[in-house]
């Protein structure tokens, strides 16, 4: 089976919910964190993801320095396209900006980097920042040149085109016309310029969909199918995601909005995932369903299960 999630940035927790079988991929939009210390503590994350027995399959995000810049990495033939491996590390593998892969039957092309907003602050206080984060002028000429005028199925990047930016997520305060947005405007010219069926990015730490582009955060989907998964709780339970809003359920008798059975289990914020208080979902034992809420207030690179 093959599956997609967004940024992971080194919390690896939603990994946990795929079985582990060499034959599943889990494919990665960019940031998954284990180029980004280039020390010893990645190794540790390296070891601990291959040791899975999943495959990974890594867009390269802005918060990680490129594979092709490390010397363990080799450049190899898979998925009809070249990608970069450790031999250490086989199940961890790094997918070329630019190529065209066969996966799952479809053409796929990738596009990964982007612009730090936050680079200042990285300089300043001695966080990490790669200076390849984004693709070059050369880059973006070539894959303009040799995919322009064809159809694709898929296309895989980090950030989004520019006519798709979700400018509900910008950072409070940022002066947005100090930001770089050239990987955001030679992404519409891919956009405007390539025909295709499907395209999803990660980068903006948001999950929705515009047109025929979905952004991907914490959860996790079937490739190239609209379903998430875990489909199912570990009781059995299907899961319904972002079906009510908190405020249409948690009246003073609360019942499944579903079936109206009274037989219901309210899911309640940990504290840790979630801001405030909030009420996450429903457990319908008549159902045998889990209902859950659109409107709950995740924190930032926080898995949304429900």
């Amino acid at each position: 089976m093959i599956y997609i999630t967004g940024d992971i940035h080194r919390d690896f927790y939603r990994l946990h919910n795929i079985e582990k079988n060499e034959n599943n991929v889990v494919i990665i939009l960019g940031d998954v964190g284990i180029n980004y210390c280039l020390n010893k503590e990645d190794n540790k994350c390296k070891k601990y993801l291959n040791d899975m027995n999943i495959k990974l399959f890594c867009i390269q995000g802005n918060h990680e320095e490129r594979p092709e810049n490390i010397s363990s990495y080799k450049e190899v033939d898979m998925f009809g396209g070249k990608v970069f491996i450790e031999d250490e590390y086989p199940n961890l593998i790094f997918a070329k900006n630019g190529e065209l892969y066969t996966i799952d039957g479809k053409s796929v092309l990738v596009i990964g980097g982007a612009y730090s907003v936050d680079n200042d602050y990285r300089l300043a206080y001695g966080h990490r920042w790669f200076k390849h984060e984004q693709l070059s002028g050369f880059e973006k000429e070539q894959i303009l040149n040799k995919y322009s005028g064809k159809h694709i199925d898929i296309i895989l990047s980090h950030t989004c085109p520019l006519k798709y930016e979700p400018t509900e997520v910008f950072m409070k305060g940022l002066d947005q016309s100090k930001v770089d947005k050239s990987m955001e405007i030679f992404l519409d010219k891919i956009e405007e310029n390539i025909d295709y069926d499907k395209w999803y990015c990660g980068h903006f730490h948001t999950e929705k969909q515009i047109d025929k582009l979905e952004f991907m955060f914490g959860r996790i989907k079937i490739f190239n199918k609209d379903e998430f998964y875990p489909k199912y709780n570990r009781n059995g339970y299907e899961i319904i995601r972002d079906v009510y809003s908190q405020d249409e359920v948690m009246k003073e008798e609360v019942i499944c909005p579903k079936c109206h059975s009274k037989d219901i289990l309210v899911i309640k914020g940990d504290g840790f995932r979630i801001d405030g208080a909030d009420f996450i979902g429903i457990t319908c034992n008549d159902c045998q369903k889990v209902y859950g809420f659109g409107d709950v207030n995740y924190k930032p690179n926080c898995p949304k299960e429900l």
